[in-house]
């Protein structure tokens, strides 16, 4: 078997890889190649510094990395680790690993990052013995509203106006909901200011078309529930992806209102 960055490995070939690897994942996957590419993209990943493992021409193994800076670091994020059940128990995930980093440090990367399903024992140590520490726990929710437009104004706006704004934080949210991967799929995704009757900002949301929660936030921590009741003027069926377990003023409101906790994982960080 031998390791290669995956540049030359085509989107289908992948997905296909990804879909045997998780077929008995803790939560089912889309199977359509452009939901995979959309989501590539917005998670900025690099297939130069992605890598596979392969028994001859047959992908066995990945690990495909989005490249940013994090809290002031570059970092390489594992969008996506999968190993085909017939090559595990082989050290897959620790021989790409050892294989990337010194790959990672030529291209000045100083951190690695992933998150892990907390359930996922396996995986949680395959982790830790690569060197990864686990930095903080996010929740997943869903749930419906219902939609009360006479409380709410909603005013659809470019993601760039909440940044103009200064209502971003980006501490609040996990890799594929930061600001510069909304940025990349605004396509799929619309953003709306929150304000009451009398005009009076309460906060703004990112949602995607399929109901999906990418950011909220409310300018007083109080009106989170207000915020997220308006969301119902756009989609009244809701989830939330990756919220950290910290924001326990938005955790509170969303069991107020009713949402089921779907899955949780942990984000965790190897600095190199």
């Amino acid at each position: 078997m031998n390791i290669r960055n995956l540049a030359a490995t085509g989107t289908a070939d992948i997905v296909e890889c990804l879909l045997s690897a998780f077929s008995n994942y803790f939560v089912q996957l889309p199977s359509e190649v452009y939901y995979w590419e959309d989501r590539f993209k917005a998670a900025r990943v690099d297939l130069t510094l992605s890598f596979g493992m392969f028994d001859e021409d047959k992908l066995v193994g990945f690990i495909i990395n989005g490249i940013d800076h994090h809290n002031g670091k570059l970092t390489a994020f594992n969008s996506g680790t999968g190993v085909l059940p017939a090559y595990r128990g082989k050290a897959v995930v620790d021989q790409l690993y050892e294989h990337a980093i010194p790959l990672f440090k030529e291209r000045g990367v100083e951190k690695c990052m992933l998150e892990v399903i907390q359930e996922n024992e396996r995986a949680l140590k395959v982790y830790k013995r690569i060197g990864f520490d686990i930095s903080r726990s996010l929740t997943a929710w869903k749930g419906s509203l219902e939609n009360d437009n006479s409380r709410y104004d909603l005013k659809e706006v470019n993601f760039q106006e909440i940044l103009d704004k200064g209502l971003y934080r980006s501490e609040l949210y996990s890799w594929d909901n930061m600001a510069e991967a909304v940025l990349l799929s605004e396509a799929n995704k619309k953003s709306y200011l929150v304000s009451d009757k009398n005009g009076e900002l309460k906060g703004y949301f990112t949602i995607g078309a399929n109901g999906m929660v990418a950011q909220v936030f409310a300018v007083e921590k109080k009106h989170h529930s207000e915020v997220v009741k308006s969301i119902a003027g756009v989609s009244p069926e809701v989830r939330f992806g990756n919220i950290p377990l910290e924001r326990q003023k938005l955790i509170g409101s969303l069991q107020k209102l009713g949402f089921e906790n779907t899955v949780n994982q942990y984000e965790m960080e190897y600095l190199l």
